[in-house]
């Protein structure tokens, strides 16, 4: 080929030429190298090449999700949401400078004494790395406050986290992995152009000419063999002395042609066919990955099958595949998340919801703490007013007082750090989602809702209570330091006496403003409350056949796995009254009868908060009306301070009644998702729809497929070189004028004998060795996936046992608070003190319910990520469109092995539109339902294979 030093080589005569020619070579040149410009100019723009790219990936993808049996139904684009954080508003080809360090900014402008490329600033400056506008975007409340629940949590993760978007683009750069590789079997064409003017001697003699520098093509053939062809010519002016012109071309080409060693298809298309199956297994992997990414937001599984680059130019080549100590192509990692053999609590959203539930119930706790603590100053107060037989008992009720005291203080500090650990796992999250920590976010989501055993309004009727009854209890007290003692002269007997002084008439006030609200209180308690707690025991009537039905099924389980040899589960110790569900039958009707009564007393009160504003209004209106200090100290002991006392201490009573009425509602009516499934089951359908299952496959047969690849350095090299030529002939003007006298052609044999393969032969052992271990890798990947679902599928029937036992623990846990207050009111009626243990009993029967609530909780949120996580693990999760969980259900595996899988047939059978031949399908393996030793029906081993028995 010519080259433009070739073309000036052209030896002129020292003839010095005219004013007129230097012009027309001046002109000549100037049109050229415009010509030449303009030329260089076409397609260089590089959005059109950004376009380009886009538009050839996503044929790429769009070629590789067609051949899955099940598609992808999301958008693989890697084109950024405007509403994302990640978005760029500025030109992607022509973008500001971020703003620089100033100390190595300096370097741009000046580095060494030599100045800078000066043009660093024409798109200008940017101060900002993210979307200076995505914050209004955020769906706020009118607070300014990020509501959060599982989906929109979801959504926002898709739209803001980095990890979501890098592995689209890895994706991506896959994809044009397979571009490149493809390209270098393409014809590829070349071709350039070039003018000179020369001149020497002052103007003696000066030259024009123009012409190709290589119009050429190469072809690399899938059997190892390359073509280059190429043609060149040149025309030189001579612009001085006679103008004459001489033109030559040449036309040639070659043709390589290796016989062994670099030949064959085996060698050759190792790069491209590891390149495209990398990509099919990217798209399989990416698909896992959103699923995963679902689970790490809402339950905070770990992400899973990441999309890693393999092949191509812009790849890793053949690493992983050269036998050099790579590994496998795709990896054979354990199965979900590493094959741990146990399984997690909950994180992400699902952790957040399920701590927040905790806070509330310790909230809970620490209002019927502070009300017990009332409850035993009231009992205190009271043996202030008389003077006991036994003066032991004020010294005991304070000791009570201060025990309780003492509980209540440090169920608070539990308080604090859990809400500050809920606030800092908040931080967390929200980096999670994509989010910078300061904005302001709140978890409020109806998901484990059926858990909290007592409704959040009816709390806040008992905080409201206990704020009352401690506020009254203080007014009661002042007015019992109003009152003196002394001894009736008359009888001997000790007596009280209060004078009507402004202070106790100022108290009496207070004490008729706190009372004011109470009738209100009590008309929403019946008319808000009571009808939602109604409403919990009517559901029972739905939930108790379901009960029932999830009952007998876990028996059939216990009877199964008591029977087994090979069990999954233990179940010699468990007692079966834990499957007694008798109770059930008449469950409803004595809730019933005891909500009723309930209303009923709810009614009563009405009577006797009238009465006591009457006394109220009787006393601030008329005052003593002639009463001496003895006779008003006793009206206003009786009329008032023990009536308020023993109105909202019933009251009390009852509102906790109504709480334990719906809290057993709840429990007895909470049911567990459906899950039946035996672990050889949940294998079966693994192995047919998991797609890194797919992927470990295709892994194994890349690194046994690397055996020939590695084994072609081994051979001799042997090749053949054709090369030939065709040009003009000496002294021609025409460069069209191509004779056979100047052609040229040449044909060789290049032969190099096998005698130093010493790294060669190295390296082929090792892919034999890699094999092997690939095989093992692969059967320890089948091994861990066994164990996971094994674990699942135990833990599932654990969680079941265990959330029975959890409702037994809410049973005995309710019934001690109301056994608490049944002791209480019995000693009450025979005049006597709380008892020297009623702090301790009262403080561990509600730490039971705090436990036995949490416990419950905790059971259902573990057994739903499990649940979750299987159906993950099982290959069968679906994500809807905009990434959102389709909750499967129950989970039966009748029906999950009769979905058409993501592995079998993954490209079905017939013609290749690109390669023209007919497409044979591996003979598929009989399934594959494992090994139990009281189930040998299932399979049999011998030294062929795997054979399903009838």
């Amino acid at each position: 080929m010519a080259t433009k030093q070739t073309l000036r080589r052209v030896r002129t005569s020292r003839k010095k030429t005219s004013g007129k020619r230097n012009h027309l070579a001046t002109a000549l040149l100037s049109a050229s190298l415009a010509a030449l410009t303009g030329l260089s100019a076409i397609g260089c723009h590089r959005q059109y090449y950004r376009k380009q790219a886009d538009q050839e990936v996503a044929c790429l993808l769009q070629e590789k999700t067609s051949h899955l049996a099940r598609r992808p139904n999301a958008d693989l684009g890697i084109d950024v949401d405007r509403r994302s954080r990640m978005y760029n508003p500025f030109d992607l080809d022509f973008q500001p400078m971020p703003m620089d360090d100033p100390a190595s900014h300096r370097y741009m402008q000046c580095v060494d004494g030599r100045r800078g490329y000066p043009m660093w600033d024409a798109a200008g400056f940017t101060n900002s790395v993210e979307n200076p506008d995505w914050y209004q975007f955020l769906p706020l409340d009118k607070d300014g406050v990020l509501v959060l629940n599982a989906d929109t949590a979801v959504q926002i993760a898709l739209l803001h986290s980095t990890e979501y978007q890098q592995q689209l683009e890895t994706l991506y750069l896959s994809a044009l992995d397979v571009s490149s590789e493809r390209f270098q079997f393409d014809t590829q064409f070349f071709g350039g152009s070039g003018a000179f003017y020369d001149m020497t001697g002052g103007g003696d003699s000066s030259q024009l000419g123009v012409g190709t520098t290589g119009l050429s093509f190469n072809r690399a053939f899938a059997h190892g063999g390359s073509l280059v062809a190429g043609v060149a010519n040149n025309i030189v002016w001579e612009l001085s002395g006679n103008n004459t012109q001489s033109a030559t071309s040449l036309m040639s080409f070659e043709l390589f042609q290796p016989l062994l060693r670099a030949a064959g298809r085996d060698k050759v298309m190792t790069r491209l066919t590891l390149a495209e199956r990398s990509l099919l297994a990217n798209i399989r992997s990416f698909e896992r990955f959103r699923r995963s990414f679902y689970l790490n937001v809402t339950v905070g599984r770990g992400l899973e099958s990441q999309v890693r680059r393999s092949g191509g130019v812009f790849g890793v080549g053949l690493s992983g595949f050269t036998g050099l100590g790579s590994g496998l192509v795709g990896g054979v990692g354990g199965g979900g998340g590493g094959g741990f053999g146990g399984v997690q609590d909950a994180g992400g959203f699902m952790g957040l919801l399920q701590d927040q539930l905790q806070i509330r119930n310790l909230e809970e706790n620490i209002a019927r703490l502070s009300e017990n603590q009332l409850v035993l100053e009231n009992t205190l107060i009271e043996l202030l007013t008389t003077i006991p037989d036994d003066p032991q008992e004020i010294v005991s009720q304070r000791l009570q007082v201060a025990q309780q005291k003492s509980a209540l203080l440090n169920s608070q500090s539990q308080l604090v750090t859990r809400q500050a650990a809920y606030q800092a796992s908040l931080d967390r999250f929200l980096g999670t989602l994509g989010l910078p920590p300061y904005i302001c976010a709140r978890i409020q989501d109806p998901l484990l809702e059926r858990f909290e055993l007592i409704d959040r309004d009816l709390r806040s009727r008992r905080e409201e209570l206990i704020r009352l009854r401690s506020v009254v209890g203080e007014l009661n007290l002042a007015l019992l330091q109003e009152t003196e003692s002394g001894t009736d002269p008359d009888t001997g007997l000790p007596v009280s006496r209060l004078s009507w002084t402004p202070v106790v008439e100022e108290t009496v006030g207070r004490l008729r403003t706190e009372l004011e609200p109470l009738e209100a209180f009590l008309g929403e308690l019946q008319q808000v409350d009571a009808p939602i707690v109604a409403t919990d025991i009517a559901k029972l009537a739905e939930t108790i056949p379901q009960r029932i039905k999830q009952n007998d099924q876990l028996v059939e389980l216990y009877e199964v796995e008591r029977e087994n040899i090979c069990t999954l589960l233990q179940v010699d110790k468990i007692d079966d009254s834990v499957f007694d569900v008798s109770e059930l039958a008449t469950l409803q009707s004595y809730l019933g009868n005891s909500y009723d009564a309930l209303m009923g007393r709810l009614e009563s009160y009405r009577a006797k908060v009238v009465s006591i504003n009457d006394s109220l209004d009787r006393f601030l209106e008329e005052g003593p009306q002639g009463d001496t200090p003895t006779e008003l100290s006793q009206k206003i002991r009786e009329e008032l301070i023990l009536a308020t006392q023993d109105l909202l201490s019933e009251l009390g009573d009852d509102i906790l009644t109504m709480q334990l009425i719906q809290a057993r509602a709840r429990t007895e009516s909470a049911l567990l998702p459906e899950v039946n499934i035996q672990p050889a089951e949940a294998f079966e359908i693994a192995r047919r729809n998991r797609r890194d299952w797919a992927n470990a496959r295709a892994a194994l047969v890349d690194s046994w497929r690397a055996i020939e690849f590695i084994a072609d350095d081994l051979e001799s090299s042997l090749d053949i070189r054709v090369s030939g030529g065709v040009g003009t002939a000496a002294g021609e003007n025409n460069p069209f004028a191509l004779r056979g006298k100047s052609s040229t052609l040449s044909v060789g044999l290049e032969w190099d004998a096998p005698i130093t393969r010493l790294q060669e032969r190295n390296t082929y052992r090792q892919s034999l060795i890699e094999f092997e271990q690939a095989k093992r890798g692969y059967y320890e990947y089948e091994d861990s996936i066994w164990l996971l679902l094994r674990a699942q599928v135990r833990q599932l029937q654990v969680n079941r046992v265990n959330f029975e036992y959890g409702r037994q623990a809410v049973r005995i846990a309710a019934s001690q608070i109301e056994l608490n207050g049944d002791i209480r009111e019995l000693r009450d009626a025979r005049g006597l003190s709380s008892g020297p243990t009623a702090a301790r009993d009262t403080i561990s029967a509600l730490g039971d319910l705090l436990d036995a609530q949490n416990s419950l909780l905790n059971i259902f949120v573990n057994y739903e990520v499990i649940r979750r996580g299987l159906d993950l693990d099982l290959g069968t999760m679906e994500l809807t469109p905009e990434g959102l969980w389709i909750d499967p259900g129950p989970i039966e595996p009748d029906y999950l092995l009769t979905l058409p899988g993501t592995t079998t047939e993954a490209v079905p059978g017939g013609d290749c539109s690109r390669c023209g031949i007919r497409i044979k399908n591996q003979p598929q393996p009989p399934d594959f339902r494992g090994v139990y030793i009281n189930e040998p029906s299932l399979l049999e081993i011998n030294q062929v294979g795997f054979e399903e028995t009838p």
